[in-house]
């Protein structure tokens, strides 16, 4: 407790006009002393009271707690440096490569699977002003794409304004099929590795028929879906990527080194061997834990020690369903610290024709193995991803019942409706 003892001491050592030291009228050595803050006025006031008027004291502790705890918080909001953004040539080298810390450019990533709700993702997140997102998507496959994302990004700041920090506005941008892609994750994990990434998930049923739609819209050719069963690996120029395999999407995730990968069941999970009666489980010991594992053509690769990102995952579903889409909103303004409200999820739907319906009775053998790929998928993210650090769902109830669906055929009881919302 201050004391309310003036002391006696020369003026020129310790009282200075303006600097908190009231100065009296006086016949012998020069006197001050410390002002009061109303802040301390009041905590006085309060003991006082507590003495003379029986106030509770726990009352009055936790009042002053607040009260100095407030000033506090004021003295360090006015004191908060800003950092100003610092010459472009300290980024860029001339030869063009990357020379500084730009990791303060890109505080989150909608990296969301095709077909997975990228695009509502970026024009929902374009709806606050405290979140920017780049209108066209911007992917990082190459080391001189991380260049041009630079000079595009510092010139956002400076057009609106936003010091290195602290930002009024978090910029954000959209690529989806980042984990398909290994060179994507080293550049996140080099570069970026404080930026937030969104995820989405969505059946692998749905996925597919989506993703076959979506490429038969833009006029490629594509083989009956029985052809399309496997790895991506035989004219997938032609295909575009469009397989079962693709649908495989724990095992993508797992290629940001989040979860352990050393006992039998996750990588039975991730290569999806557990189905097979005529293959053991592969295991993998801690001396031979990075190397990549072959089986049935497939292949595991993990960023090492894993990448330091955190995630936020949520499933398509939750977008269309009403009180779920509530919740994801919340969930993503908590998990970006946006502090106002976002407004609220319209119902979203591309209106596009339709190749195939993935419930015709001929893609009854492809709907088999996506309920299977969607199976190994519900498992390993139950049991192990979201079991690791820095790994969050957007809004767990709702999450876990739509994942939970992945077991089971969509079609099996009729045409689900939310089947064919596309995305």
């Amino acid at each position: 407790m201050p004391s309310d003892k003036v002391e006696s001491m020369p003026k020129s050592d310790h009282c200075k006009k303006g600097k908190g030291c009231a100065e009296e009228p006086h016949t012998g050595p020069s006197i001050c002393h410390r002002s009061k803050s109303p802040q301390l006025l009041l905590i006085y006031v309060l003991i006082l009271s507590t003495i003379i008027l029986g106030f509770d004291e726990r009352f009055v502790s936790v009042l002053s707690t607040r009260i100095l705890g407030r000033k506090r918080a004021n003295i360090q909001h006015e004191t908060t440096a800003i950092l100003e953004l610092p010459p472009l040539e300290e980024l860029i080298a001339r030869n063009e490569t990357i020379i500084g810390d730009i990791s303060w450019m890109l505080d989150f990533a909608v990296i969301a699977f095709p077909k997975s709700g990228t695009t509502f993702m970026k024009d929902y997140l374009n709806q606050t002003k405290e979140t920017f997102v780049f209108e066209r998507e911007l992917c990082m496959k190459h080391y001189s794409d991380i260049t041009d994302f630079v000079k595009t990004y510092y010139d956002l700041h400076a057009k609106l304004k936003q010091p290195r920090y602290p930002k009024t506005i978090q910029f954000g941008l959209k690529c989806p099929g980042v984990l398909y892609r290994e060179n994507d994750i080293h550049i996140y994990a080099k570069y970026f590795p404080r930026t937030k990434f969104i995820i989405g998930l969505r059946h692998p049923v749905s996925w597919f028929e989506s993703f076959y739609n979506y490429q038969s819209y833009r006029n490629v050719s594509l083989p009956d879906t029985s052809q399309l069963i496997g790895r991506c690996t035989k004219h997938e120029k032609v295909h575009q990527k469009v397989c079962t395999d693709r649908a495989r999407f724990h095992a993508a995730l797992a290629r940001l080194g989040k979860t352990p990968m050393e006992d039998g069941e996750e990588i039975d999970l991730l290569l999806g061997t557990r189905y097979d009666e005529h293959q053991q489980s592969i295991q993998q010991t801690n001396n031979d834990k990075n190397a990549t594992i072959h089986q049935h053509g497939r292949y595991l690769e993990e960023e090492n020690n894993g990448i330091p990102n955190h995630i936020l995952l949520y499933e398509v579903q939750q977008i269309h369903d009403e009180e779920a889409s509530k919740e994801l909103s919340s969930s993503i303004q908590q998990y970006l610290g946006i502090e106002k409200d976002f407004p609220s999820i319209s119902s979203y739907k591309q209106n596009k024709s339709r190749t195939i319906n993935i419930c015709d009775a001929k893609h009854e053998n492809i709907r088999r193995v996506l309920v299977k790929h969607g199976a190994d998928a519900e498992a390993w993210i139950h049991k192990y991803f979201l079991k690791s650090p820095g790994v969050e769902v957007a809004s767990q109830n709702s999450f876990h019942h739509f994942l939970s669906d992945w077991s089971a055929d969509p079609c099996s009881n009729g045409i689900n409706a939310s089947l064919h919302n596309d995305i």
